[in-house]
């Protein structure tokens, strides 16, 4: 951990509250960065509190006061056996099957024996007798399964889903996550990416995770999503497609979005939607328009594009158009006619101005990494990158996540409306997640293949939060130009 310490800080070691400093994000000079970063902070001490993780502080206490003990040194017994009493604040629940019937209701699972040593460990006994240094040594190694944990707890904390219930609710979740598969048997695949099991089963220990860390936001997002509530009745989404636009909201972090860059974002999908108009009315523009966006969008989402703006319908054009089709429109426009967008557009002409003046705050490498979305099964990475793609059917297993990884709609539209609304960049580290939970709830597709309910839920919730309807911002009034 000093080699970690090292390389992020300079520093060989750090308290718990530095590192969750650290953890919440890059150092602020306004008032609203400071505000939302220690909103942040707050959020990850809140989940190890919950979680009832041991300090950071109190195990780095214990064991060089248990080495102080083992070589002989001078150490404070008092104080390092109160230390050492922290380690048993967290309880194992009442057993409500005995052995039999567990093995008869949850076949194949055991008890965690990682947990099962931690209520064993009792290092007061240790601290206050006259150990021998290596029965010191061994007490010093059980601290290893708590600092397993508190690390962990770090990055449950730091991809919290918006409105967590499990990590709030469940104190034994962190500690019940198994690499190894322990808890179950026959597992074959260790090591990979983790997976939820036991939900449902309280007579197996309840729902854990298990696997390595790899993919976390996924599959926390995944363990949280049955506890949203749909606004409608009978309310269809998609298994795989929530928790991929909850990763996409919460990996994403907006501590170094300039103004500028934000109103970039909201420069492209404008001038999208102005050549969309404008191409209502000239057809030259149309064939322009639709031989860009062809490889965008759905055969029958384009042909109702091509035949809303050959009847001069520019409604009915933007309505089967989503905001990243609008900004990819501009992008591929600009690529391919790049004398002829600030002709057509007011908002085009005003981008160029903006890409002239700031060509490192708004060029398109920078707008991928800070506005693009995650692509772990399509790419196989969590960098967040645009890729300009056809959006996919609702497919089933892992294959159905593709179908959020080309939904790129969701952090270009809050950026544009937080653009519009004169908010400071850093707020979207508040808004985005909180708006796309708003959207999920406000899905309502009418069958397996309804695309456009993603879009209708999008504009639905940013219709609401233009409304002053949605509360997350209340008392940033203060933050708008």
């Amino acid at each position: 951990m000093e080699r970690v310490f090292r390389a992020a800080t300079g520093k060989t070691g750090l308290t718990q509250e530095q590192i969750i400093n650290l953890v919440a994000g890059t150092h602020q000079t306004t008032t609203e960065g400071q505000q939302v970063r220690g909103e942040m902070a707050n959020r990850i001490r809140s989940v190890m509190e919950d979680q009832r993780l041991v300090s950071l502080d109190t195990l780095f206490a214990l064991d060089n006061g248990l080495r102080s003990k083992g070589q002989g040194a001078t150490y404070n017994k008092d104080h390092l056996a109160a230390l050492a009493g922290e380690l048993r604040e967290f309880e194992m629940p009442q057993p409500i099957f005995t052995s039999s019937e567990r093995t008869n209701w949850a076949a194949g699972t055991y008890d965690n024996r990682h947990t099962e040593i931690e209520m064993k460990t009792d290092l007061v006994k240790v601290i206050q007798s006259s150990a021998s240094p290596k029965q010191v040594e061994e007490a010093r190694g059980q601290l290893a399964t708590f600092l397993r944990d508190s690390l962990v707890g770090l990055n449950y904390a730091y991809y919290e889903p918006p409105g967590s219930q499990v990590l709030h609710n469940n104190p034994l979740f962190v500690r019940s996550h198994d690499f190894s598969g322990e808890t179950v048997m026959g597992v074959e695949r260790l090591w990979q990416p983790s997976h939820l099991f036991g939900e449902g089963s309280p007579a197996g220990g309840g729902a854990h995770l298990i696997g390595s860390l790899a993919d976390l936001p996924y599959v926390l997002a995944e363990a949280e999503q049955n506890f949203i509530a749909p606004d409608h009745v009978q309310a269809l989404i998609w298994q795989q497609f929530v928790p991929g636009l909850i990763s996409n909201a919460i990996v994403p972090r907006w501590w170094d979005v300039s103004r500028n860059e934000l109103h970039a974002v909201a420069l492209y999908q404008r001038a999208g939607e102005e050549l969309l108009t404008a191409a209502s009315k000239d057809e030259e523009l149309r064939g322009k328009v639709l031989a860009v966006l062809s490889d965008r969008m759905f055969p029958a989402a384009h042909a109702r594009l091509g035949d809303a703006l050959r009847e001069g319908d520019a409604k009915a054009a933007l309505a089967v158009t989503a905001p990243a089709d609008s900004f990819y429109l501009t992008a591929g426009f600009q690529q391919k006619y790049p004398d002829q967008l600030g002709k057509v557009s007011e908002a085009g002409l005003e981008l160029e101005a903006l890409q002239r003046q700031k060509p490192d705050e708004v060029n398109w490498k920078k707008l991928s990494r800070d506005f693009g979305v995650v692509h772990p099964v399509f790419a196989q990475t969590y960098a967040r990158e645009f890729i300009s793609i056809r959006p996919f059917p609702a497919l089933g297993g892992n294959y159905g996540r593709l179908m959020s990884e080309c939904w790129d709609s969701g952090n270009l539209y809050w950026a544009r409306l937080a653009d519009e609304m004169g908010y400071d960049p850093v707020l979207l580290n508040r808004m985005v997640p909180q708006l796309t939970r708003r959207m999920v709830e406000r899905i309502y597709a009418s069958d397996i293949d309804d695309w456009p309910a993603t879009l209708r839920a999008l504009e639905e919730t940013g219709a609401e939060f233009r409304e002053g309807k949605l509360s997350m911002l209340e008392g940033t009034a203060g933050n708008r130009n």
